[in-house]
């Protein structure tokens, strides 16, 4: 098999500026930055030894407020989580929203979050940072059975994403772009500007560090790439087209969810997710459910040992957080009280 993996330069050109569905999965551009990350900054769980799946008891649904309901106009996504008993000695938890970007106004991170952040024992990511997260993205991305991209989407198509992606800034290789899968070239399509090579997580995970504060992930590189590389190739395909119609709206598109993020107001940061979903029906429920609820569940299940010992910061796409099968209401479900702190808390 040919190397498609030469030098550092290639890997930045193809993994910095990826940060796919920027609200819900930040994969890509965690991985570029995984080789600067040295081996005492990450604590790594032994899967082995179940840590990560272990059952924990909690009470029924204690009665309070709806976390959705208390909108704070400019309020941090920002919830405090403690445990049922409000005598039990164990220090409150946080849940923070986080939008893969690095804006500027989005990586001013307000000071009720860094103390909230600093303070704690642990510090949980969506993912889990590792040495070869770089290389096992570029495998992924790649076909590498002899297939191209041109053979299975068609000659006229082909020349139109080879355009699309120039004139959005992805300056690839022929030999590259030629092997792209669909799902990769649509992840590079829809990539916000980023020209800081950093964002919201990363900025996060520097404060934790800096402070001595452990870091752990909730997923793997591979579990976050898999949810469009176990997609069919026709479902993937389909995906590529259904990005190629609506990328003259791109830029509005990310404005309005900018908007919607830094309004604090996750009702409305759910309509315009909805409002930017596929045409094809089918095909959203299908990515929504493998991208969103799917992992809402496995990453709530991991984060509970954690919470349980209390004390844990955790940073994770805004859109995981509303909904009924959202984390919020998850946690709150589980008998954990909520409560959104507000702008001078």
């Amino acid at each position: 098999m040919k190397n498609y993996f030469p030098s550092q330069q290639l890997t930045k050109s193809l993994l910095l500026p990826i940060v796919a569905l920027q609200l819900a999965w930040s994969a890509p551009a965690i991985a570029y930055k995984t080789a600067q990350y040295s081996q005492p900054d990450i604590r790594y769980i032994d899967r082995s030894k179940g840590e990560r799946n272990r059952p924990f008891s909690v009470s029924r649904p204690a009665q309070h407020s709806n976390p959705l309901a208390e909108q704070q106009a400019g309020s941090p996504m920002l919830w405090r989580i403690e445990q049922p008993g409000t005598n039990n000695g164990i220090l409150s938890s946080y849940i923070f929203g986080t939008i893969h970007i690095d804006n500027e106004k989005v990586m001013a991170i307000p000071d009720n979050v860094v103390r909230r952040l600093a303070a704690a024992n642990t510090l949980m990511l969506e993912l889990e940072l590792n040495a070869s997260g770089s290389v096992n993205i570029l495998r992924k991305m790649l076909f590498t059975d002899g297939r191209n991209l041109e053979q299975v989407i068609g000659e006229t198509e082909f020349k139109a994403v080879t355009l699309a992606l120039s004139q959005s800034g992805n300056q690839l290789p022929g030999d590259i772009l030629s092997v792209l899968k669909p799902w990769a070239a649509m992840l590079l399509l829809i990539r916000p500007e980023n020209k800081s090579g950093t964002f919201l997580d990363k900025k996060l995970a520097d404060i934790a560090r800096n402070s001595g504060i452990r870091i752990e992930g909730l997923e793997t590189i591979d579990e976050q790439l898999s949810v469009f590389d176990d997609l069919l190739l026709t479902d993937q395909v389909n995906l590529l087209r259904s990005t190629m119609s609506t990328l003259p709206e791109k830029n509005q598109a990310y404005r309005d969810l900018l908007d919607a993020y830094l309004s604090g107001n996750l009702e409305k940061l759910i309509q315009v997710s909805t409002d930017q979903e596929p045409k094809d029906k089918k095909l959203a429920r299908l990515i929504k459910t493998r991208l969103i609820y799917d992992r809402n569940q496995k990453m709530f299940d991991r984060m509970q040992q954690r919470l349980q010992a209390g004390n844990t910061f955790v940073a994770i796409g805004a859109l995981h957080l509303p909904g009924e099968l959202g984390l919020l209401n998850k946690l709150k479900q589980a008998g954990y009280r909520l409560s959104r702190i507000g702008r001078n808390e």
